[in-house]
């Protein structure tokens, strides 16, 4: 038994795993809790009841502020030391806007009305004000499932005036992080904002808690990368290395520095090639990426993804004869390809070779012959040459 549930036990809470029927979160919170013990944090609880919970708050936090959202006036009594309350309701983002300004929370915990809209209007409101690395905790889920309403007599009721069932609301956040992807195109807004923030979900029995993602303390990897070079750790360390500092845009002048040694030390190595050219696309570093793109493309020259690179490398350094040669390449081992065919109509039409723009622009229309916008680049290129 955790020391949390020991004083959820004591303070008479249903959250510990032993009062009446109770919910069993504390042992799972200890857990979600222990980087905040004593720290000097505000935790935010919506909904106050009998104060049992803000008093294990009180006695497991140090010095944090325990903050109590309710809204019955009632609640106000349980007002103490490093205990504040505030009454209102969690479906008034106003009031809700005012409590985080006032307490910027680095835990909250809906333990509310429990109703879906409620839920969802809460988190929409308060998620964006949870300070990077917090915990949000939607509590007694087990009310919206109907497995569980033979216990609680009221699954359907506790939707509320929601189109969307609290359980499919955050499922949707819970499949894209466990899918390790983005949202659906059309997510955008909040949901797109949700899903780039949240960092990790966990699900216990009647809970789900959603921790805010916070910036990463480099001085330790750093640090081993620094020793693995001083102890002669060679060119692929040194590599590995500086993809690391370019992926998490950190000490990205450490990074160029080490790619003369590294070129010097492996310059025939394919897996460190490609390593090199990610980290001269992260620092813009275009003439030295076309270098080792061009070095990749002749060793490695039925690679289509080279070429392709090769092409995108030159653009941005603006050679257009160069991304032609690249797309010719590309073409050769990718013949199907509609959107490279278009890439050379374009770049042909740049330099005023109306010809072959209308010779590429024709195969794209060809090799995807339901694509109005293919034809109408045809028709309008042929009227050119036409003029």
């Amino acid at each position: 038994m955790s020391e949390l549930d020991a004083y959820g036990a004591l303070a008479g809470t249903d959250k510990s795993s032993s009062v009446s029927w109770c919910w069993d979160y504390l042992r799972h919170y200890e857990e979600l809790f222990r980087p905040f013990r004593d720290q000097p944090i505000n935790l935010l609880e919506i909904g106050v009841a009998s104060g049992a919970s803000l008093a294990v708050w009180t006695r497991y936090f140090s010095k944090a502020q325990i903050v109590g959202v309710e809204i019955n006036p009632d609640g106000a009594r349980f007002a103490g030391e490093r205990v504040a309350i505030r009454i209102g309701s969690q479906e008034d983002p106003g009031f809700l806007h005012g409590v985080t300004v006032e307490f910027p929370p680095t835990i909250i915990i809906d333990d509310g009305s429990h109703l879906a809209h409620h839920m969802i209007a809460s988190f929409e409101t308060l998620f964006p004000a949870l300070l990077p690395g917090g915990v949000y905790i939607f509590e007694d889920m087990a009310f919206h499932f109907e497995e569980s309403d033979r216990r609680f007599q009221g699954a359907a009721a506790h939707q509320g005036l929601s189109a969307t069932p609290i359980y499919d609301y955050l499922n949707k956040f819970m499949r894209a992080r466990a899918a390790s992807a983005r949202l659906p195109a059309d997510s955008w807004g909040f949901a797109r904002y949700a899903f780039e923030q949240i960092d990790s979900v966990t699900v216990a029995g009647g809970f789900v808690a959603l921790r805010k993602k916070a910036p990463r303390d480099m001085t330790q990897p750093i640090a081993v990368f620094e020793r693995e070079l001083a102890q002669g750790g060679g060119a692929e360390a040194a590599a590995r290395y500086a993809e690391f500092l370019i992926k998490h845009d950190v000490n990205l002048d450490r990074a160029a520095a080490l790619v003369p040694g590294i070129l010097a030390a492996a310059p025939r190595d394919e897996t460190i090639m490609i390593t090199l050219l990610n980290i001269m696309l992260k620092l813009e570093r275009f003439d030295d990426a076309s270098e080792i793109a061009n070095h990749l493309a002749r060793i490695g020259p039925w690679n289509a993804r080279y070429w392709d690179q090769l092409a995108m490398i030159e653009r941005r350094r603006g050679r257009p004869e160069l991304e032609a040669a690249a797309l010719r390449q590309l073409i050769a081992l990718q013949p199907n390809s509609a959107g490279n065919h278009l890439r050379l109509s374009e770049l042909s039409e740049d330099s005023g070779d109306l010809d072959a723009a209308t010779g590429f622009a024709r195969v794209a229309s060809e090799l995807e012959p339901g694509n109005i916008d293919f034809r109408n680049r045809v028709a309008a290129l042929a009227e050119r040459r036409a003029g």
